[in-house]
């Protein structure tokens, strides 16, 4: 993706996930900041934002996010969802007032306060289906006034994991995304947006790549280690469903058994990311407590889900290797930040047959 007008404007990026100094999430800020440098930055959070990255200009809303499922349930959802929505709704005290989008509200409100115009730009690079529904009720409801809007998704299920309701929720936005207007969708893949088309019929461009922690165009400098240090795997990220974290205490076991029958001249050590619970008694990496990561042939260091960005970029390069071993369900399609990072850092990537571990 392209922004080929490079003069003084107002760039709006919708983050929800944007707590905290860590994850991809913020590096996406920098990307943008990096690739549209004379763009007046604005920023519209969650409302669990610390305000790391500076001031939000606006935050959006947990209970509008949820008021507004029962707002589309009312209204497009099968007999029982209506019934159960308005219910909810009167509990409430929202019945008459339901939002009508998670917050296409919040998006209408920022950019009429900044005086946005059709030359400006609204950036969501992690959107998902509620994404399109704010986007598509800010076009509906501005009379064809509206900056362009530029949703990258990053998951072929957009966030909805019922198919059923996801084709219901996309066909209740189908008059709109076929108008000319202003909004545009893409996702980081060629093959992800051939998927969408297909499956949707929604107008997705492939190729909408935000570096992460490394910048493929400015390739960083590797740290000289000693050949007699340990070989170092890097399993970085959190232990979310996709990423194969239930398959780690096999491989790890797999890798102890090959040492002991064909014993090499380094170590290995796997440098493992994650939060305390996950290396707690019955954490998922609760078995990282019987490797120590100094000495041994196999050794684990358990790194913090909380490193900075400084550190994490040092963990990452010192790394001999980067281990993925993804869902291919998930990841057939989609792109990875640490996919990103790995190619983008020139590292050996181990990754499952199948997953999108290449440029895109």
């Amino acid at each position: 993706m392209s922004f080929h007008d490079s003069s003084q404007r107002k760039l709006v990026i919708v983050e929800q996930k944007l707590v905290r100094n860590r994850g991809h999430q913020h590096t996406q800020i920098g990307a943008l900041r990096k690739m549209l440098p004379c763009s007046d930055l604005h920023l519209i959070t969650g409302e669990d934002y610390d305000g790391f990255l500076g001031e939000a200009t606006a935050k959006t809303s947990k209970r509008s996010r949820q008021l507004s499922k029962l707002y589309w349930r009312t209204r497009h959802g099968s007999f029982r969802q209506k019934a159960d929505a308005v219910l909810r709704a009167l509990v409430s005290g929202q019945i008459l007032s339901l939002p009508g989008s998670p917050y296409g509200h919040v998006l209408s409100e920022t950019c009429d306060a900044l005086q946005m115009s059709a030359s400006d730009l609204v950036i969501v690079p992690s959107a998902d289906l509620e994404a399109l529904e704010s986007a598509c009720w800010f076009v509906e409801n501005s009379q064809g006034q509206t900056p362009r809007l530029f949703l990258r998704f990053l998951d072929p299920e957009l966030g909805e994991h019922k198919s059923s309701r996801r084709k219901e929720r996309l066909k209740a936005l189908s008059k709109t995304l076929s108008a000319k207007n202003n909004l545009a969708l893409s996702c980081e893949t060629e093959e992800m947006a051939a998927y969408l088309n297909a499956k949707y019929g929604l107008d997705v461009k492939g190729g909408f790549y935000l570096p992460c922690s490394f910048d493929p165009a400015d390739p960083p400098i590797q740290p000289e280690r000693p050949k007699s240090e340990a070989f170092r795997i890097g399993l970085f990220g959190a232990p979310r469903p996709g990423k194969g974290y239930e398959r780690i205490g096999a491989i790890v076991s797999c890798i102890e058994e090959r040492l002991k029958t064909a014993p090499q001249e380094r170590p290995i050590e796997i440098l493992l990311q994650g939060a305390e619970e996950n290396y707690a008694d019955g954490g998922v990496y609760a078995f990282a407590d019987k490797y120590k990561a100094d000495e041994g042939i196999l050794r684990i260091s358990k790194l913090s889900d909380r490193l900075d960005p400084s550190e994490f970029t040092n963990r990452f390069l010192s790394a001999d290797a980067i281990l993925l071993p993804y869902d291919t369900a998930v990841y057939g399609l989609q792109g990875s930040g640490i996919i990103q990072d790995a190619v983008a850092a020139e590292k050996f990537v181990i990754h499952s047959r199948g997953s999108r571990c290449r440029t895109f």
